[in-house]
């Protein structure tokens, strides 16, 4: 099997050094910094590791893009860093294609033809072979006319994901167009078949691999004669990013599929411009603004120089299709209102980097009914972005900056060593049977919950400023663990080729989980799990221990009980006690505690010794850390405690969970 290798024809040139006026004025500038940093260390205050391993630097200067590739090229020229087209979205526009869920073909049309009246200018259809949690039943080409009734197909594109294999829906799509007297020529859009990603997504496939790849290299090559302005195949990497996977693993599992994709449909006959100019990408947004508008930039000249590497010429590069849509990765069925705001931030780091068609969630999406307001809400913000803001006026605006062009090219590096790396494997399909890339990004998934479990990764929300009145989401079973994500197929009544699937997890859930016990459990007794406060001495004393544990418990849907503040450890012990509360936290500061906490401790485990007592802070000090243990606290909550961890257990010892 060939691969694609380092020896192959690349882009590198040699990194230039910085002037030396520009490295002393560096190290001055770093000088002043660590003075008024008081012996913190630079590295530690100043310097951010990202989930890709890249440290971003606090300050960057040209220095740090000397010798990056393609810097000099204009947009429209490879390695198309700058974008496929020399005007940018001046010349077109990313395509407004927002998703519809409807549970039948009239639904869905309904929905749509709504849409395309209010802004929307293609049509994306997921049917239920992709995704049957969320896709479409077309099982008929009276499914099929019903859905797109109304649709002059031959002026709008339209975006058809058939899952494994496109021959069904291809028949049927074709029939349907000509229903309506349109030639195939005239059809934009795609029907893109994806073996690789409903394997990686479902564990198992309904054909062979093999078959399924003839039957690629079939449609493909039947598309390039009758329509050749349709995509065929299709690359979903937005599985890897909606599993938790990071930017690197994003980009090098889309270009190493491809890369298999190339080499399976060259040996079945299909030509190296047509295989190449039929793929149409799907990456998911991330929450990293900056990290996601270089990965976009990134993707581009990787794609160059893996077609380099076959022996493609330059530009054709510039004919794959790059769609994006909003991750569900960072999407809560808590607070949902706030995922307006996410999925803003993520479709402008798209439309900056460049992508050719967008869709951006509605806030409810993950209860699976959208309703017309979120659906407008979502679509609005393309216009905002076109036409507000004026993005469509612009070529590459992030551009230049030597912190995006550093990220880019450090992005690119990272992944194109990732790349090269499942190649040695053997390549995509290989490391997919083995669990290769399966596994890589489930232990980068599993140090982001971590990071959220520890609320070092804040969801607001969620695991920050949760609000215990409002009514949450209800889940879709594909947007929970236990079901899959959007792009993620069940798996397929006929199994062939058992892999591990993907793990697709949202950050949230884990959150989201403790306060739906703690709702259920409400429900069940007619109160939430409760806790009692002893907040100790004035307010000066005990607010901010006070605020930070309500805040701490709220995130697991603890009612807190008692306003009031004691004058006395005794006072606040009977009181706690009183309250019938199975939980207590003891509220003030540090220098107070050595003589609240005995007191206090000792009374309510006397009184009731199956409570379970928290101290708000973590004394400095081992020793007294020991001491207070024996004196009775249970639990120290505090800035660097396993947030969920300890609710968690909280939750199960007083039979909630």
């Amino acid at each position: 099997m060939s691969t694609v290798t380092d020896t192959d024809k690349t882009n590198a040139t040699t990194t230039a050094s910085p002037d030396d006026a520009l490295q002393a004025s560096w190290a001055r500038w770093k000088k002043v910094v660590e003075g008024e940093l008081k012996g913190v260390p630079f590295e530690k205050k100043l310097v951010t590791r990202t989930p890709e391993g890249i440290a971003l630097q606090p300050l960057y200067t040209r220095a740090d893009i000397a010798g990056i590739p393609g810097l000099d090229a204009a947009p429209g020229s490879a390695p198309f860093l700058r974008g496929t087209r020399a005007r940018g979205y001046k010349e077109r526009p990313w395509e407004i294609a927002q998703e519809i869920l409807a549970a039948t073909p009239a639904g869905y049309n309904a929905t749509l033809l709504d849409a395309l009246n209010h802004g929307q200018d293609s049509v994306p259809l997921t049917t239920s072979d992709a995704c049957p949690c969320c896709g479409l039943a077309i099982n008929s080409p009276a499914d099929l006319a019903a859905a797109l009734a109304g649709v002059s197909l031959a002026h709008i594109p339209v975006h058809l994901a058939p899952g494994a294999d496109a021959t069904r829906l291809a028949a049927l799509y074709l029939a349907c167009a000509a229903d309506q007297g349109v030639a195939p020529a005239s059809l934009t859009g795609s029907l893109a078949a994806d073996p690789l990603a409903h394997w990686a997504a479902a564990g198992s496939l309904p054909s062979p691999l093999a078959s399924l790849h003839d039957a690629l290299a079939t449609w493909t090559n039947d598309a390039s004669r009758k329509a050749p302005a349709l995509k065929t195949i299709g690359v979903n990497a937005a599985i890897w990013g909606n599993a938790g996977g990071n930017a690197v693993q994003e980009l090098a599992g889309a270009i190493s599929a491809a890369a298999e994709y190339l080499r399976e449909l060259l040996k079945r006959g299909v030509s190296l411009e047509t295989a190449a100019t039929r793929i149409r990408f799907t990456f998911a947004i991330g929450p990293q603004f900056f990290t996601e508008i270089a990965k976009f930039r990134a993707f581009r000249p990787l794609w160059t120089r893996v077609l380099a590497a076959f022996g493609a010429a330059p530009g054709l590069a510039a004919r794959a299709a790059l769609h994006a849509t909003t991750s569900w990765w960072n999407k809560t069925l808590l607070d949902p209102n706030v995922n307006m705001l996410r999925v803003t931030t993520e479709a402008l780091s798209a439309v900056l980097g460049g992508v050719d068609s967008l869709h951006i969630a509605p806030f409810d999406e993950l209860s699976g009914k959208t309703d017309a307001f979120s659906r407008r809400i979502a679509r609005n913000v393309h216009t905002l972005l076109a036409e507000e803001f004026s993005f469509t006026q612009v070529a590459d605006p992030a551009g230049g900056s030597w912190y995006v062009e550093k990220l880019t090219d450090e992005l690119g590096r990272k992944a194109w060593a990732l790349f090269q790396d499942i190649e040695a494997r053997g390549g995509h399909a290989a490391a997919l049977r083995t669990g290769y890339l399966q596994d890589l990004v489930a232990k980068t998934a599993q140090e982001k919950l971590d990071a959220v479990g520890k609320r070092r990764a804040g969801i607001i929300g969620t695991n920050l400023f949760p609000n215990l009145r409002e009514t949450p989401l209800a889940p879709a079973a594909c947007a929970t663990s236990a079901g899959k994500p959007a792009a993620a197929p069940a798996p397929a009544p006929a199994k062939h080729d058992g892999i591990k699937p993907v793990a697709f997890r949202r950050a949230a859930e884990q959150f989201e989980a403790l306060r739906a016990a703690s709702a259920a459990f409400a429900k069940k007794t007619g109160k939430a799990p409760q806790i009692f406060f002893a907040r100790m001495g004035p307010v000066i004393q005990h607010k901010a221990r006070a605020d930070f544990a309500a805040g701490f418990f709220a995130t697991a849907g603890f009612e807190c009980l008692a306003k009031q503040a004691f004058d006395t450890p005794e006072a606040a012990a009977e009181a706690a006690v009183k309250s019938g509360a199975p939980v207590t936290v003891l509220c003030s500061t540090d220098d107070t505690y050595p003589a609240l906490v005995p007191a206090f401790a000792k009374a309510v485990k006397a009184a009731r010794p199956g409570t379970t007592v928290i101290l708000a802070g973590l004394p400095a000090d081992e020793a007294l850390v020991s001491q207070f243990k024996a004196d009775g606290i249970d639990e120290f909550i505090h800035i660097r405690a396993n947030v969920h961890g300890l609710l968690s257990a909280l939750l199960k010892k007083i039979g909630v969970l």
